[in-house]
Order: C-alpha cells, then structure tokens, then sequence
C-alpha cells in the first residue's frame, strides 16, 4: 500500500466515506430493483477508494460488480430473472480478473466475496439477498483489516448494521406482523360467540 498516510490514502478514506452515505439508500430499500439501483454508485465510489489504494483486485472485483448490478438491474426492471448461464458466466469473470489482476494471496478475498456477492444478487427473493450480502461483507471487514483499510472496515460493518435493520424491518417484523394479522382475521366460529 505504501506510506500509510499519504494523500491519495486520505482521499481513497473519503471515497469510502461517500460511498457509505450512498449505500443508506440501497440499505432502506425494500425492492430488489432500488437496491441493485442505489448499490451502483456505492460501488463506483467504493471502487475508486480501493484504486487510490493501488489495492487493484479489490477495484477489479467491484467495478465487475458495477456491470453485474447493472445487468441485474436491467433484468429486474423487465421483471426478469437472469437465468443459470447469465451467473455462470459473472462467476467466470470473477475468476478471471482475479487472475489477471493478481497481486497474492490476500485477493483472494475480494474475488471470495465477489463470487458469493455476485450468488445473492442472482436471487430472486429479497430476503435472500438481505442475509447473504453478510457473508461478502465479513469476508470484506477481515479483507480490510489486513490492508489498513481502516474506513473499508468502518463501511463493512455499517453495511451489517444495516443489513441487520433492513432484515428486520422487512423481513422479520413483517413475518410478525403478517402472522398477527392472519390470528386475528382466522377467528373459529366458536370464539365469535362468546
């Protein structure tokens, strides 16, 4: 990485710094569609925090990330799923710019949690897609741990929190509440008459 504090360092930390704020609204998305659409420019920003890095593989996996959001995108706003082939073929890329880009042994934790990022958004059910991105986010937080990357762990752990809330908000009150609902509308017959 070089000299840990220079200016390009400072500057990548206020990439990941925006790069956060623009994640909040993927993370308050309920909709497959708003959240492949808010996570394009948290990439972008986060991406180019990890080129003023020289951290290159981490760049090469997220601006992949970028197109597959992209292509992802575009298939949700047909209401489309992308089929079997479309994520074999992003799996493929992963792997090949891992390979071209190879710096050692550490990238193999971004292309690890760009496989498993690329999986989750390849699902169609949201709430899949909510609990999976904590695997790449883990796998990320332990990433940048080892590269000084000190904001990267700051935004891996507020992609969590968020997660967590979403998760919750979306997935699990809404469970409850659904589930409340139906035990108050499927009353027996015998229970109205007393």
């Amino acid at each position: 990485m070089g000299e840990q504090w220079s200016v390009m360092f400072i500057i990548s930390q206020v990439f990941v710094l925006a790069a956060m704020i623009a994640f909040v609204f993927a993370a308050l998305s309920k909709q497959k569609k708003n959240i492949l659409f808010y996570r394009i420019p948290f990439m972008v920003l986060y991406g180019v925090s990890f080129a003023l890095q020289g951290l290159w593989v981490a760049f090469g996996m997220i601006m992949f990330g970028v197109v597959t959001m992209t292509v992802y995108y575009i298939f949700e706003s047909k209401g489309k799923a992308p089929n079997i082939y479309v994520l074999i073929s992003f799996l493929a890329t992963v792997i090949a710019i891992n390979v071209f880009l190879w710096q050692g042994t550490l990238d193999l934790f971004p292309m690890g949690a760009s496989l498993v990022g690329t999986w989750a958004f390849w699902q169609k059910n949201e709430r899949t897609l909510r609990f999976s991105i904590l695997i790449p986010t883990t796998i990320m937080i332990i990433y940048n741990i080892f590269v000084l990357n000190y904001m990267g762990v700051a935004i891996e752990v507020f992609i969590q929190c968020l997660q967590v809330m979403a998760f919750v908000r979306y997935d699990v009150l809404k469970k409850e509440s659904l589930i409340k609902d139906i035990q108050k509308n499927n009353r027996s017959p015998l229970s109205e008459g007393e």
